[in-house]
């Protein structure tokens, strides 16, 4: 389900860029009258078409991610209720063995993380905190690392930008022996190195954005999984330490 949903977002997104840039410019139909000024987007793309397709797919990335991020990063889909609510009642009845099968056959981010903890009951409480706390931090790795790519976009596309300026000025004064009609013809070409900056910097706004977002909604999660799992980590300890205490009075 999660595969197809990337899929799909891949090819929207790609199609939605492949139609920009093959978008005929209305001024290109209806010539600008003097005193005004036209942008020619296939002419500004062709000016680095290297530098502007990496920054393309770098924005496509970033914005599947965001997207794909909101539509999975859900409480009930980290730790369904159900769930929650079958493990207990398993334990309540001291059946440790059905409540780490279930957590087993779940799919969820917090399955494994009941279950590590349902597994090391044998050696006390602070084992099963230990243990779920690791297998926490272990499920959270993906995530987290998910994110970080957005970062990483944040950070790499303003300097590939600037290097698709600095690369086009390069050209641009490189032959110093130009007559008039090539040095009105050098600004022109500045003009469309200057893009790549400009395109960097909103591929970076972006991204920020959609991390800034994405990290605050990530850690209200992660805590609301963090409470619910203590929950269920209670029982068990709850469950272990009873009969033990028994043993200990008999």
């Amino acid at each position: 389900m999660r595969r197809r949903l990337l899929v799909t977002l891949f090819s929207g997104a790609a199609i939605l860029v492949t139609g920009i840039l093959s978008a005929e410019v209305p001024s290109a139909l209806n010539p600008p009258t003097v005193g005004q000024s036209s942008l020619d987007i296939q002419k500004v793309f062709q000016g680095a078409p290297i530098i502007y397709s990496i920054l393309m797919a770098m924005s496509v990335i970033a914005f599947v991610i965001w997207l794909y991020s909101l539509l999975t990063l859900k409480l009930n889909d980290m730790i369904p209720k159900t769930l929650v609510q079958e493990v207990s009642e398993q334990l309540t009845e001291k059946r440790f063995e059905a409540a780490l099968t279930a957590c087993k056959e779940d799919q969820s981010f917090s399955s494994s993380i009941l279950a590590s903890g349902i597994a090391a009951r044998e050696h006390g409480p602070r084992i099963v905190m230990e243990a779920m706390q690791a297998e926490g931090r272990r499920s959270g790795v993906t995530l987290w690392q998910r994110l970080s790519l957005l970062n990483e976009i944040a950070v790499v596309a303003p300097m590939l930008g600037l290097l698709g300026t600095v690369v086009g000025m390069f050209y641009a004064f490189y032959d110093m022996n130009r007559s008039q009609e090539s040095i009105a013809a050098v600004f022109d070409g500045l003009g469309i190195a200057l893009g790549t900056t400009v395109v960097g910097l909103i591929v970076s706004i972006l991204a920020t954005t959609f991390y800034t977002t994405l990290k605050h909604r990530l850690v209200r999660l992660l805590n609301a999984v963090e409470s619910r799992a203590l929950d269920v980590a209670n029982l068990i300890v709850v469950e272990e330490e009873g009969p033990s205490r028994n043993k200990q009075d008999f």
